[in-house]
């Protein structure tokens, strides 16, 4: 609860908007890009793998495809995303906030959130983080992802808030959190919006990064 409102990201709204939208998801290239260097992370650690907030499920279809040794396990507040999830990879999929998990203490050795936190007010997150932290094991790893420089007082403005975003990150904001939440953070990644030569442009923005403002947030953490 914020200041006395409810938070938009209902599971009536994402049942509504997740299958509508991954499609188009698929043809993003940050999109892409994101995904698969979240792959090229986690797939370098075995054991028990939680995607909280996962969506469409297309890291664990990365994940499935390439055989890997990890048992999968994901959350989501969308009742369709968990029984999409549950139909193609099995039982460990589950309807549930980032408050409360549905998991016993130390039970992950990697955990993603992807483009989740900004769906949550500010005063929650290191309540949510907390949590993420309760059910990992000591020494896990934890990928989250984030938008950047959206400005949303103007898209709130205009009416063109659509996926319902609660609040803006910096890389500082974040690693502060995730620090404050028993995490230490090992890397990250910026990535931007291009929509044509996007693998050309993201590397010549590495090179004169002042050029261009980043669009995404990739942070690699390990809990302490």
């Amino acid at each position: 609860m914020h200041r006395g409102f409810r938070n938009p990201n209902t599971s009536k709204l994402w049942n509504k908007k997740l299958f509508n939208e991954n499609q188009m998801l698929l043809r993003s290239p940050i999109y892409i890009d994101k995904i698969s260097k979240v792959f090229k992370y986690i797939k370098t650690h075995k054991g028990k793998f939680l995607d909280v907030g996962l969506g469409a499920g297309n890291l664990e279809n990365l994940i499935i495809n390439a055989n890997l040794n990890i048992e999968l396990f994901g959350t989501d507040i969308s009742s369709k995303a968990v029984l999409n999830a549950k139909k193609q990879f099995g039982r460990n999929f589950f309807v549930a906030d980032i408050f409360n998990l549905p998991f016993k203490k130390s039970f992950f050795d990697t955990v993603t959130i992807l483009d989740v936190l900004e769906h949550i007010y500010k005063e929650e997150s290191l309540a949510a983080l907390n949590e993420i932290n309760r059910v990992m094991k000591k020494g896990g790893h934890l990928v989250t992802s984030v938008p950047l420089n959206e400005n949303l007082k103007e898209l709130d403005k205009r009416g063109e808030n659509y996926n319902m975003h609660l609040r803006e990150y910096t890389l500082k904001i974040i690693s502060a959190e995730l620090s404050s939440s028993g995490f230490k953070t090992l890397g990250h990644d910026f990535l931007y919006a291009f929509r044509n030569l996007y693998w050309l442009k993201s590397c010549i923005v590495k090179l004169v990064s002042p050029l261009r403002k980043p669009n995404l947030l990739i942070i690699y953490c390990k809990k302490k």
